[in-house]
């Protein structure tokens, strides 16, 4: 009977370890073709199949004339394909004859200033020096902050850091993308635009309806293209700063923030300028300190786009009090009003993998041990699996699939 008991037990226990092991699902591939429609193929790109997925994200593969390129999310592709748009408008500008009489009538290629500005850069400083005007507070943040990797002094008295932001506002991209190719491009038409001192608004062929748009999301991007533009990386630090500091941020996890160079200083402009949007809400710190902590790009940018939607989830609920960090997750939830749970994020594909099912039975647990007892919701940009939808609703949660960002 004894023996009967125990494999009867053991019996039980391997069921349950099959039982749970048929709940857990892969990770689904797709065709781009399928997935993205008329975008898996575009002028300078390809999006290559299959697309695969790693539980949260699509993972692109890039394909283009400069080599190929890697972009983890729906957002990240979004943002990349506009770089390429942009990049692809930029060589037919450099290429188009009335920016080669613009830059000849000036009496410069951007072939001699370049070298003119390695032999004698003093000289190339004084004679680009009249008309800087605004740049002039620009020079002396970033002479403060010697360090900063996204503008020199020197390109900031060149007139080249304010024609590259001018250039990046009419195309609508990042000044300070790390996306090479762009950088390139835009870093090598900056320094013809200066040596001309061409205008940039009569000079470049822009890409219509892009200019302003390099923040664009509708709730963020209000103001916040022109301080880009208008602003060197320098002063959008103390700008920044500023703006979290006010919201209570402490200055260390503010100052690791900035430090971290997988953030460009759009990014933290536009995280700053949401969680201003977001508050008052408690607890933000263990926001900013999962944010500091980024160890790649594909995380920062994840980051910076969770912060956007976290903004617009706010301004439409109204029901976040305070940020909660769990032993099991990543990221940080909040607690609501009526003493439940929201997890926010820029999800594409949420499948039923061990690591999901781990964090919200972990999540779950820990939610209900600290006595919050209200709704649980998951918001994601994306959709969930059948399986991941059964098993979210399984434990209690709520799943808003396509929310805004």
């Amino acid at each position: 009977m004894r023996y009967l008991t125990g494999l009867t037990l053991a019996a039980l226990v391997a069921m349950s370890a099959l039982a749970w092991a048929a709940a857990l699902e892969q990770p689904p591939s797709f065709d781009a073709g399928k997935l993205l429609g008329p975008a898996a193929q575009g002028p300078g790109y390809k999006i290559a199949s299959p697309v695969t997925s790693d539980g949260y994200l699509h993972n692109y593969t890039i394909q283009t004339p400069y080599g190929t390129f890697y972009a983890s999310g729906d957002q990240m592709l979004a943002m990349r394909l506009k770089e390429i748009k942009a990049l692809n408008a930029l060589n037919k500008t450099a290429s188009s004859q009335s920016f080669a009489q613009a830059v000849l009538k000036a009496g410069l290629s951007p072939v001699e200033f370049a070298g003119h500005l390695v032999t004698n850069p003093m000289g190339t400083v004084k004679n680009t020096f009249e008309g800087i005007g605004k740049t002039i507070d620009g020079i002396a943040a970033g002479i403060k902050n010697p360090n900063d990797p996204h503008e020199s002094a020197l390109a900031s008295l060149s007139g080249e850091a304010q024609q590259e932001r001018e250039i990046a506002y009419q195309y609508g991209v990042d000044p300070y993308t790390d996306f090479k190719p762009l950088a390139d491009k835009l870093s090598s038409m900056a320094t013809a635009a200066a040596a001309g001192k061409l205008a940039v608004s009569a000079a470049f062929i822009a890409i219509p309806g892009a200019a302003g748009t390099i923040v664009s999301n509708v709730s963020t991007a209000s103001g916040l293209n022109d301080v880009i533009r208008d602003n060197s990386a320098a002063q959008l630090a103390e700008l920044n700063k500023a703006k979290l500091v006010k919201l209570g941020i402490d200055k260390k996890e503010i100052k690791r923030l900035m430090k971290n160079s997988h953030y460009t200083p759009v990014d933290i402009t536009v995280m700053a300028d949401a969680l201003a949007r977001t508050g008052p809400v408690a607890n933000m710190n263990v926001l900013v300190t999962r944010a500091a902590a980024a160890t790649s790009r594909d995380i920062a940018y994840f980051i910076r786009k969770r912060f956007e939607m976290i903004a617009a989830w706010q301004q439409s609920h109204h029901d976040l009090t305070a940020f909660v960090r769990f032993d099991a997750a990543p990221f940080p939830l909040a607690r609501t009003s009526a003493g439940g749970l929201a997890g926010i994020f820029p999800i594409d594909i949420l499948s039923w993998t061990a690591d999901t099912s781990r964090a919200i039975t972990g999540v779950t647990k820990e939610a209900r041990s600290q006595g919050m007892k209200g709704a649980k919701v998951l918001a994601i940009t994306g959709t969930a699996t059948p399986l991941a939808l059964k098993e979210l609703k399984r434990l209690g949660w709520k799943v808003e699939e396509k929310a805004p960002l």
